[in-house]
């Protein structure tokens, strides 16, 4: 089953220790980098100026098959700052950002999973969410798109909108992290958030914080542990978590499966900068 992602590819700094390191990143190329290396067949339908097509050579070299949408003029530009050895504790500040999707850019969507992925709000709206609920045998988002807003200097920070609900029910897959479960439920236990953001219309949640994988359908939640990493290899733990559990669905794994190979496959990513490898 082709799955395909869609977001804004980034130039990113993240800094760590004081020291900056420039890369490629953004839900759509650790999705994708991590699906190809994992042998999927992978479509990524990203968002970038036409200067900046560069961001996404590891991509093609992967064997994604990468798509740009018509409307993309600019390219989203962040920078990560990890103050401490706290991995959730991040701070993101959006330095220049692309331009929003159009309809039009996903009239190639044709079934298999697609992931939806943009790194902040309103890259993508409702009504393009809903035209792909009609050509996606299973639709799946990644919660920043909705909840990560944009305040003065470009900080970053989470605002939940008032129609989330809408967005939320066309899904058969949500990810997000335990700070945008918070903020989203106004609870921390790792269960209890999950427990919440699956009443708000998903069918099934993939929760990843600093140790590990919760997932949650409604009927049993799944645990799984990351092994120990270092700061280097935090950027894009979410991302990769969530691609290998999309994958192990493409495959036909069962839910339990499903979530230990998505924990095994985050804690290898974990262990170095950058994508998966493989």
């Amino acid at each position: 089953m082709q799955i395909t992602f869609i977001g804004d590819i980034s130039k990113d700094f993240n800094v760590i220790r004081g020291q900056t390191r420039e890369e490629p990143g953004g839900g759509v190329f650790h999705n994708s980098m991590t699906a190809a290396a994992l042998g999927a067949r992978v479509v990524a339908l990203t968002t970038c100026a036409d200067e900046d097509r560069h961001l996404t050579d590891r991509m093609t070299r992967k064997g994604v098959a990468v798509q740009f949408c018509p409307s993309g003029r600019s390219t989203t530009t962040i920078e990560n700052v990890y103050p401490d050895e706290n991995p959730d504790s991040r701070r993101s500040r959006l330095i220049n950002g692309a331009t929003p999707f159009e309809a039009s850019d996903f009239e190639s969507v044709d079934g298999g999973i697609v992931h939806v992925n943009p790194l902040w709000y309103p890259l993508f709206s409702t009504p393009i969410l809903i035209g792909l609920r009609e050509k996606a045998d299973i639709l799946a988002a990644d919660a920043q798109g909705f909840l990560r807003n944009i305040g003065p200097e470009g900080k970053m920070y989470l605002k939940v909108p008032d129609d989330i609900r809408v967005g939320f029910e066309l899904l058969d897959v949500l990810k997000v992290d335990i700070k945008e479960a918070g903020a989203l439920t106004g609870v921390e236990d790792i269960h209890q958030a999950a427990l919440g953001v699956l009443e708000m219309g998903p069918k099934l949640v993939v929760l990843t914080h600093s140790l590990g994988v919760c997932v949650y359908d409604g009927l049993q939640f799944v645990d799984r542990p990351f092994r120990p990493y270092p700061m280097e290899g935090r950027t894009g733990r979410g991302d990769t978590c969530s691609a290998a559990f999309l994958f192990a669905m493409s495959r036909g794994m069962e839910l339990v499966e499903s979530v230990e190979f998505a924990a095994e496959i985050t804690s290898k990513k974990l262990q170095y900068p950058g994508p998966y490898r493989g």
